[in-house]
């Protein structure tokens, strides 16, 4: 496999595993406050070779949620390119919408590092600022940013009240990209992931990309706007009104791009105190 057919490939499944955007930098230091209710392990296989491994854990009380994500080159891939991914996003969880306030990343490439962050208005509206800044970004009018999510926020899907976490359309912005994923029903599954990191019931949805203003339309772009190319299997989160994703799979030109969770925790809100519990 070589190193730019990896990084075509990794692209394409992080398009679909991350809303889009590629982060990185090294895991950020535990901080003060509320340990998390949600902590996940997760690789990511292309062609049936680990290319990529991280975590992602979230933490929600009281309406609100803060997620931490990081991702790094892992395996073979990562004798020829070194790269970590980190992500945070926080917000608010109201009307069984997520609305964010603030997200950013810092992306550290062969030691080259790069910083992002988005802060949103109070009508919903996200501003990025870059560092070191960006020259050629997209003219994205506010009104098709405006109640767009993070790419982080966009992997929480709040439960509906028909109870089906598909047939929904997801409007993203990326802080250079805004786009749609396009989430269809496909079945009801019982899926285990790889190390039977969640074993039970899941939801699989289709999912698609479309473009909107600032994605360049390539090969890949091309092939996630196709609907059989990508598929999720979403688990819900007992006790939290929220469904994750537990596998996402992604069509590549050298094979299937697979993230698999591979360790779950939850710890359950109770009034009598926190439970740990292992979905399985």
């Amino acid at each position: 496999m070589s190193a730019t057919s990896f990084m075509a490939a990794l692209t394409a499944a992080l398009a679909i595993a991350t809303g889009g955007a590629l982060a990185a930098t090294e895991p950020p230091a535990a901080t003060s406050g509320p340990k998390p209710n949600i902590v996940a392990d997760y690789t990511i296989f292309i062609g049936g070779f680990m290319a990529a491994e991280g975590s992602i854990d979230a933490t929600l009380e009281e309406g609100a949620y803060f997620v931490r994500s990081n991702l790094g080159v892992a395996g073979m891939p990562s004798r020829f390119y070194d790269a970590r991914w980190n992500m945070t996003s926080e917000g608010n969880l109201a009307d069984d919408k997520l609305r964010p306030k603030r997200f950013a990343f810092q992306s550290d490439e062969k030691g080259k590092v790069k910083q992002r962050e988005i802060t949103y208005d109070a009508s919903g509206v996200p501003t990025p600022v870059f560092d070191p800044p960006e020259d050629d970004l997209a003219d994205i009018l506010p009104f098709e940013r405006r109640n767009a999510l993070d790419p982080v926020s966009a992997l929480f899907l709040p439960v509906p009240a028909s109870g089906n976490p598909c047939d929904r359309r997801i409007p993203v912005f990326d802080g250079k990209r805004r786009y749609d994923l396009q989430l269809d029903y496909e079945r009801a599954d019982q899926v285990t992931t790889r190390d039977n990191g969640y074993s039970g019931d899941a939801i699989v949805c289709t999912v698609r990309i479309t473009p909107r203003t600032g994605m360049k339309q390539g090969r890949f772009t091309t092939m996630l706007q196709q609907r059989n190319n990508a598929r999720i299997w979403l688990a819900e989160i007992e006790g939290e009104s929220l469904y994750i994703p537990v596998r996402i799979q992604v069509r590549t030109p050298i094979g299937a791009a697979v993230m698999d969770v591979v360790k779950l925790r939850h710890e359950a809100r109770q009034e009598s105190g926190e439970v740990d519990t292992a979905m399985k």
